[in-house]
């Protein structure tokens, strides 16, 4: 399995201009991220006759070991549904404003203003998806305020071996992969 950085960051340049706190969208080549880490991901997606569309529901744990020591909140679980036709791939929109299942938050910690957030920006099949993901985080030690809580954002395509025996199955398709699987940090949001 491998992720690599997506063509566009079209999208998180939008968000950064509809935030209550208008944000500027940073490359991340200026920084030393260590990449986000995708580990146990279940791609599971089900349709009870072929002439519905499959449920495909997705789960993965992430980690972002760039979290400085104040913060005690590194990593959580992420949940995603969407329908996909058991043919085509789903895609959002080119500029991956409209994703096949957008952002939803994985996790808020109210005590620390930390929050993980994760979207499947496009699907080909349940071996073939990408992802995008941000965590936010009170950092003191590298930002000063009021940029002491940044937001990292990575992005990748995710491919996990599909076998063969899978793509012919009708009711059925279960994918499973422990990783991890490394996130390439490619922005930050201050």
């Amino acid at each position: 399995m491998t992720i690599a950085a997506p063509p566009s960051t079209n999208y998180l340049r939008r968000l950064s201009h509809i935030l209550v706190k208008p944000a500027k969208f940073i490359d991340a080549a200026q920084f030393d991220f260590a990449p986000f880490q995708v580990t146990n991901i279940t791609v599971d997606c089900q349709r009870p006759n072929t002439k519905t569309n499959y449920s495909c529901e997705l789960d993965f744990t992430l980690h972002d070991p760039n979290s400085v020591r104040e913060n005690n909140v590194t990593s959580c679980s992420c949940h995603h549904g969407w329908s996909w036709d058991g043919v085509n791939g789903s895609l959002g929109s080119n500029d991956w404003e409209n994703p096949v299942a957008g952002y939803q938050t994985c996790l808020y910690d109210n005590a620390t203003a930390t929050y993980f957030r994760s979207s499947v920006p496009s699907f080909d099949h349940p071996g073939n998806f990408s992802l995008e993901v941000s965590h936010t985080y009170h950092d003191d030690e590298n930002f000063t305020v009021p940029w002491d809580y940044p937001t990292t954002i990575a992005t990748g395509e995710v491919i996990i071996d599909y076998h063969e025996e899978n793509k012919h199955r009708r009711d059925k398709i279960c994918l499973n992969e422990r990783g991890p699987v490394n996130a390439t940090v490619v922005g930050i949001l201050d």
